[in-house]
């Protein structure tokens, strides 16, 4: 049954407003110009994360004010939005992000301060469930998948076992439970996200020189893109890639993004052109009187401002110059 979207008056309302406290392109010019990081650091302490901010007392820990930022907007959304359950299938990434880094942690004795109090498992409950084999806590999906992945990690040893398998998972959730809920809008968003990360994964595997059947088994599936259309590829030149995608949706953001991986061998500006086309997909939805699109909108421009800060950041303190730091920053 299709849900009556009239219910969202009330949450896009709040939305608008909260959205004009969003950083602007000009804080984020006065951050990448000023002469330290600490100089760069004093203009968030001027916006809406002053609070934080001011209880920071060495830049080197701004995550922790970044990921409490992150966490204070879920549950906002989450408590405003008449349907908390379709926000948390996009919390549900943070989960996926958080098994990851407990995993590597638990086989390949890899400790990690990137853990993320975002998602539809508390932390402390995710730790114990990896840390002890202890999986009931675990939506059935999500429990099956883990329980695959310490099988196949004890068989073979190959850490890429737990990417695959969560980052499938993930997707295979998400896009489920977007069309058990009648979201058109979440399912194309997602689709779209799956497509984007099969071009990449592609193009890594192409680079890498490895085979076409590792490429069968790291292609997600869901995509518009089919699969097979994609696994063909392997054995072409990746500017055959910009031929097959000439009339796409992603036939712009293909053409420069390959071109600057041959170049260059970095894949930076691919991954900024693919958060930039989300980006430019979503403000569709800034229009949108009654719906979930303004709120999965603000989610995805506080994500994005979240991560820019973070490019500035560390530009920043690593001492890069203001134009590298620029050229990666995501349109806000």
């Amino acid at each position: 049954m299709p849900i009556d979207d009239t219910v969202y008056a009330y949450s896009v309302a709040r939305i608008k407003a909260i959205e004009t406290r969003l950083l602007d392109q000009g804080q984020f010019d006065r951050m990448i110009n000023a002469s330290s990081s600490e100089e760069a650091f004093k203009v968030l302490t001027e916006s809406g994360y002053a609070g934080a901010a001011a209880e920071l007392t060495d830049i080197h820990n701004f995550e922790s004010i970044l990921a409490a930022e992150l966490k204070d907007t879920f549950d906002m959304v989450m408590k405003i939005g008449p349907y908390p359950e379709l926000i948390g299938m996009l919390a549900l990434r943070y989960d996926i992000h958080n098994l990851k880094v407990l995993f590597k942690a638990k086989f390949l004795g890899i400790k990690s301060d990137l853990l993320i109090p975002v998602g539809t498992h508390e932390l402390d409950k995710l730790e114990h469930a990896v840390n002890e084999g202890d999986y009931r806590y675990l939506q059935e999906k999500l429990r099956r998948a883990v329980g695959k992945i310490t099988e196949e990690f004890l068989l073979n040893r190959d850490p890429q076992v737990i990417d695959l398998n969560l980052d499938r998972i993930l997707y295979e959730q998400m896009i489920y439970a977007a069309r058990e809920n009648n979201s058109s809008f979440l399912e194309d968003l997602f689709i779209r996200q799956v497509d984007l990360i099969n071009l990449k994964t592609l193009i890594r595997v192409k680079r890498m020189g490895l085979t076409r059947d590792f490429l069968k088994t790291a292609l997600l599936p869901h995509g518009s893109i089919r699969v097979d259309r994609l696994t063909i590829m392997i054995d072409e030149p990746l500017e055959s890639l910009i031929s097959m995608l000439a009339i796409s949706d992603y036939a712009e953001l293909v053409s420069e993004g390959v071109r600057e991986w041959l170049d260059k061998g970095s894949a930076s500006l691919l991954e900024k052109l693919s958060d930039d086309y989300i980006t430019n997909h979503l403000k569709q939805g800034r229009r949108v009187t009654f719906g979930i699109e303004p709120l999965v909108g603000y989610l995805w421009a506080k994500e994005i401002e979240i991560k820019n800060i973070r490019i500035v950041l560390v530009g920043k303190i690593n001492k890069l110059p203001a134009e590298a730091i620029r050229e990666r920053i995501r349109n806000v």
